[in-house]
């Protein structure tokens, strides 16, 4: 691809048309490579110049298309464009140096420095706009800071789960542990300059718009432990949807004279060797925690109260060879075309999988044909995994179809269940004594130490902040415990300049990451800052018709989804069984509509 981009030669597309086949991804093992590599080292080493320029949209389509070997649609290149690093959208104009002096006179508040946080502080810069970021903690990172427990990591392809902006040619693996992100978020944060602008180890207690002067006060808690009161023109939360560890209620954990730790707040020094552990939950963190301690403990035992669907493995080593680094640190847009090719295959190819079929035969365990695709596919890498163990394999298939909970990805999981010293238990757990769990038959399951895998709170979505709008109408008013609303998931009627990062029904629960999110909602709220100034206004909140119309439309599209099928329960939905968390549409769909605020959905004062 990259031999192509920079030739221009699209003859090199039939000539090498076997290359471009999924089947070879990450194995650097693909017919004709050293054709390739030598005329592309010719090109590169020949002294004559090479073609840079931007790429038009007709030739990346026809590039991008051979590439993955299916038609990549019009609809799709101007996102590619912009979220794989190839060439930004086209600047906008310069701003007058009077407008530039209006911006620095606006002052943002950001609650948050992860990945959101970050964001929102290198784009709020390049916008010209004054900004202070809070974040309770001592560093940057959000979660890859806290997050310490054994085998963290991301589940999303390490080169796409990054800014565009920042595209990093060092992931040591394609599914980096935690380390690597965060520093990776350490290097963002100093290199555009916004650790300079962030106050840590301070929370954020409050936040109440003041009708007269059309401010934010935001009361803070200093790390010296003190409260006053900053002033702000616009608030961006930026805390993500988890917001603490949820502890399971089981009658009698406080008397257990072991340890008990929960994986949101795990103790770096613990030491599991030779330990007797039991593992409550089987989500996100148990999938990477447990095959990333067996191998130390004496004994694990694991309580599922309900399986998940596993991606296969695409291979036992995901370490990125020293060749492809190097590639992605000296080859002109060999990064990029990589961060496409992973996109690609992790993001909208797999909405079809999640819209309900209505006239779909099988309802009671998959969607649609391509749902029915995608489960035999789990199931069958499942029965290869547990070939030798057919009382695992009926107790770890789902009852639901696939993603109508999060997929997760395989960290070794099915083998780690194969040892001998891990046993699998379904049995509900009755009550905790001093020394183990009691199921409820009654049977007693010793352990040393007690790991909580038992997932975070999402709900209610803010609840940590006191967010007080228009005339002191509370935010937990508005939203009560778990019904929150959101225009286009960012705004919301009567809290003027308020924006919400990762809000209500704007999560890409098909695919992709919250890098995308992330980036597509803070373009988007840059837009309504500067839509101010070009107006002459001091703030913007979204017309209460328009909330309701869209929010109307978000309630419709989602009865069509995977997500509200009757047999499953998760976070993603609140108490009444209404999703409150996944966006009902494609990432090309929510990403085109954050690219311009229609200033007609806003009320401008």
């Amino acid at each position: 691809m990259v031999l192509t981009h920079l030739t221009r030669d699209l003859s090199l597309l039939e000539r090498f048309a076997k290359v471009c086949d999924p089947s070879h991804a990450e194995t650097g093992a693909e017919p004709d490579a050293d054709a390739i590599r030598d005329l592309l080292a010719e090109v590169l080493t020949s002294g004559r110049p090479v073609d840079t320029t931007p790429l038009t949209d007709a030739l990346f389509q026809r590039l991008a298309s051979a590439y993955v070997h299916e038609p990549v649609d019009e609809e799709f290149i101007p996102l590619l464009l912009d979220q794989c690093g190839f060439a930004k959208l086209a600047p906008e104009p310069s701003h007058p140096p009077k407008a530039l002096s209006r911006q620095r006179d606006f002052h943002v508040a950001v609650i948050g420095a992860g990945l959101s946080g970050i964001c929102a502080g290198v784009k709020l810069g390049e916008a010209g706009y004054s900004y202070r970021i809070y974040d309770r903690n001592e560093d940057v990172g959000g979660t890859w800071l806290t997050n310490v427990y054994p085998g963290v990591g991301v589940d999303t392809p390490s080169h796409f789960y990054s800014y565009s902006f920042e595209v990093n040619p060092d992931w040591p693996e394609f599914y980096s542990k935690g380390e690597y992100v965060l520093d990776y978020l350490r290097r963002c944060a100093d290199g555009y300059g916004v650790r300079d602008h962030v106050e840590f180890q301070t929370e954020v207690l409050s936040c109440a718009y003041d009708d007269a002067s059309k401010r934010w006060a935001v009361t803070v808690r200093d790390r010296r432990g003190q409260e006053r009161v900053d002033w702000a023109d616009a608030v961006i939360t930026a805390i993500g949807v988890f917001q603490g560890a949820v502890r399971p209620d089981i009658p009698g954990l406080d008397e257990f004279a072991g340890i008990a730790v929960h994986t949101a707040e795990w103790d770096p020094d613990l030491d599991l060797t030779g330990r007797r552990v039991a593992m409550i939950g089987t989500g996100a963190s148990s999938m990477q925690v447990g095959p990333a301690i067996v191998d130390d403990v004496a004994q694990l035992t694991v309580f599922q109260r309900s399986p998940s669907w596993i991606m296969p493995r695409r291979k036992d080593d995901l370490t990125v060879s020293e060749g492809a680094n190097w590639a992605m640190r000296h080859v002109p847009f060999y990064g990029e075309w990589f961060r496409f090719f992973t996109y690609w295959f992790a993001s909208d190819g797999n909405f079809v999988r999640v819209v309900i079929d209505p006239e779909w035969h099988m309802p009671e365990v998959s969607v649609s044909k391509p749902s029915e695709d995608l489960r035999q596919w789990l199931l069958a890498y499942a029965r290869e995994e547990l070939a030798d163990r057919p009382d695992l394999l009926e107790r770890v298939i789902p009852d639901y179809p696939p993603f109508g909970k999060r997929i997760l990805r395989d960290s070794n999981w099915y083998r780690m269940l194969r040892q001998d010293h891990v046993e699998l238990v379904t049995d509900a757990i009755e009550r905790a004594t001093t020394g183990g769990l009691v199921t409820a038959d009654g049977r007693e399951v010793p352990a040393d130490v007690l790991i909580l895998a038992t997932g975070y709170q999402v709900l209610p979505m803010l609840g940590q902040i006191d967010i007080t709008g228009r005339n002191g109408t509370a935010l937990t008013d508005v939203w009560g415990h778990d019904e929150p609303r959101a225009h286009l998931g960012t705004t919301v009627p009567g809290f003027p300049n308020l924006f919400v990062l990762a809000g209500p029904n704007s999560a890409p629960n098909h695919g992709a990451g919250v890098n995308i999110l992330a980036e597509s909602q803070i373009h988007y709220i840059v837009g309504c800052l500067d839509l101010l100034h070009e107006r002459g206004a001091r703030v913007l909140e979204p017309r209460q018709d328009v909330h309701d119309a869209y929010n109307e439309r978000v309630d419709e599209a989602l009865e069509g989804r995977v997500w509200s099928h009757p047999s499953v329960r998760s976070y993603y939905q609140n108490s009444s069984g209404r999703v409150i968390v996944s966006c009902p549409w494609r990432l090309v769909d929510y990403w085109s509509m954050l690219r311009v605020p229609d200033e007609d959905e806003y009320i401008l004062s």
